[in-house]
């Protein structure tokens, strides 16, 4: 099923409710069998409607995978980076940066959590779809937001961030350890017990001793 998240964005744009259907199947299809393995004909009979009535909305299927994407790459990302950056200032101003960290490492979490399928699919196409792909090279590297520069000028006020250098370390650790064990939980080893709260601790003092590495938590 869709997230809260994305359902509301669908919402927005006034949609029959055979589109959402549509689009609803694809998300459930795409998450659990993958896109290359996912065909029109499946998402035509999970939503109920015709084939004639998807191509109707959407030419082919990757443009159907697109309107999927778009609203997470354009609305629902943006939307939950700026709520959450406001609420670390006003919540974690005056913590360390481990601190920060945590509270960001387990607010990260629980949102890949509320979108596990759009996350899932992302996670499957990137590395094989250039339209996927550069979208997010596109994200990663559009360093002139202000959303980018707030977000940079807030860490850069803390001692353990010495340059642009920590900085982007600090990202890239924050993607690479949040994203290996959310596809741990759902792709790898799902059937394993996991200690949500005692992982999450552990990623955040790795992502922290990664910028300090005689660093006491």
């Amino acid at each position: 099923m869709m997230s809260a998240e994305l359902s509301k964005w669908y919402e927005t744009q006034n949609m029959p409710a055979s589109q959402i259907k549509v689009l609803d199947a694809a998300i459930t299809l795409f998450a659990k069998k993958g896109y290359d393995q996912t065909s029109t004909n499946e998402i035509a009979k999970a939503a109920q409607v015709s084939q004639a009535v998807l191509f109707k909305y959407f030419h082919s299927k990757h443009e159907l995978l697109e309107k999927i994407l778009d609203p997470l790459f354009k609305n629902i990302v943006p939307r939950f980076t700026v709520k959450l950056l406001d609420e670390i200032l006003e919540s974690q101003k005056d913590q360390g940066l481990y601190a920060v960290i945590s509270f960001v490492v387990h607010d990260r979490f629980e949102f890949m959590v509320g979108n596990k399928d759009l996350v899932t699919i992302l996670t499957n196409v990137v590395l094989t779809d250039t339209v996927v792909k550069d979208q997010i090279k596109k994200l990663l590297l559009h360093n002139d937001l202000p959303i980018i520069l707030k977000t940079q000028r807030f860490f850069k006020k803390f001692p353990e961030i010495k340059d642009n250098k920590a900085l982007d370390n600090l990202f890239f650790n924050f993607v690479t350890q949040l994203l290996g064990y959310f596809i741990l939980r759902t792709r790898l080893i799902p059937e394993k017990k996991y200690h949500t709260e005692q992982d999450l601790e552990q990623i955040a003092s790795n992502i922290y001793l990664s910028l300090k590495p005689t660093a006491q938590v």
